[in-house]
């Protein structure tokens, strides 16, 4: 049994989990910090408590003792900065950083000792700030930078496969004269609303971007022309139902807030910037055709698209 003598001063102050084990990889050490990673209590594993418990499943022990036999991950007989996963009490994973080294006396090695660096709070704060990276502050939905990235894996996934994918832009109608009217704050209002119409009328494969101003886009995976166009008629009449925004005009009536869309599916090899710039003139096309509408490859749908 790897004695503790040596570690007696160092284990319990140290923050990361300690966890040393014999030849036979029954746990031997084990510090308040491995106690709070993991869940078990030391009367639980020292002397008791197989380490495959921990490295879990079985192979993945074998891989970390083969690992530290290897001169890759640190010298021989040491294993620095390796990145995986451990299993609690309750069956949890828990990333850490694993740094371990082989224990020898009187030349003969007895067993191993690692520190267990919890990775949780810092992969946590790295997803945070990604998705902050990708997300449009105002309306939760995707921003510019990430339209591209996501577009350019979707049109390789449909060409691999040959599936159907189909691409919706959408821009509000008299926005401008909304703002003037009424304010940014109103304004700001409305773009939240295109997000919260997003959320209610899309699937959690599709994806919707702001693409910039009142111009948004819709990645539809798996989606034929007639699919998308009918997904983008749910989306208009949804989101002119919800705005409540008329504007004082000259015309009788006056103006409404609505949406012009514009369709547009894959062709087959077609790149990024054919495929946006089919799927924006559709939606130029609704907007000078009065707006309120969705066009797609230059046939007009909808109820309110006179023939």
């Amino acid at each position: 049994m790897v004695e503790m003598d040596i570690f007696e001063d160092i284990v319990p102050l140290c923050p990361d989990g300690i966890i040393g084990i014999d030849q036979k990889g029954t746990v031997v050490i084990f510090n308040k910090a491995a106690e709070k990673l993991t869940g078990y209590t030391m009367d639980e594993v020292i002397g008791k408590l197989h380490i495959t418990q921990i490295y879990h499943p079985e192979k993945l022990a074998r891989l970390i003792k083969k690992l530290i036999y290897s001169p890759e991950h640190g010298g021989e007989g040491k294993l620095e900065g390796f990145e995986v996963d451990v299993t609690t009490k309750d069956g949890r994973t828990v990333p850490i950083r694993l740094s371990a080294t082989l224990i020898h006396k009187d030349g003969q090695e007895i067993g191993s000792v690692g520190f267990f660096h919890d990775l949780t709070l810092k992969n946590e704060m790295e997803a945070r700030l990604l998705e902050l990276s990708i997300r449009d502050g105002l309306t939760g939905l995707f921003n510019h930078r990430h339209f591209h990235s996501t577009l350019s894996k979707e049109l390789e996934r449909a060409e691999r496969y040959n599936r159907p994918l189909s691409l919706i832009v959408l821009d509000l109608d008299n926005f401008k004269q909304c703002n003037d009217q009424f304010g940014h704050i109103e304004g700001d209002t409305i773009l939240q609303l295109v997000g919260k119409t997003a959320q209610k009328i899309l699937r959690a494969t599709d994806a919707a971007f702001r693409y910039g101003g009142d111009e948004f886009v819709i990645i539809l995976p798996e989606t034929s022309l007639s699919s998308a166009s009918t997904v983008a008629e749910k989306f208009r009449e949804e989101f002119k139902s919800a705005c409540p925004y008329r504007i004082s005009s000259e015309k009788a009536g006056g103006l409404e807030v609505t949406l012009s869309l514009g369709v547009a599916q894959v062709g087959q090899g077609e790149e990024t910037e054919s495929l946006m710039k089919r799927a924006d003139l559709a939606m130029y096309e609704a907007k000078r055709s009065g707006g309120d509408k969705t066009m797609e490859a230059g046939i007009k749908i909808g109820k309110s698209v006179k023939a």
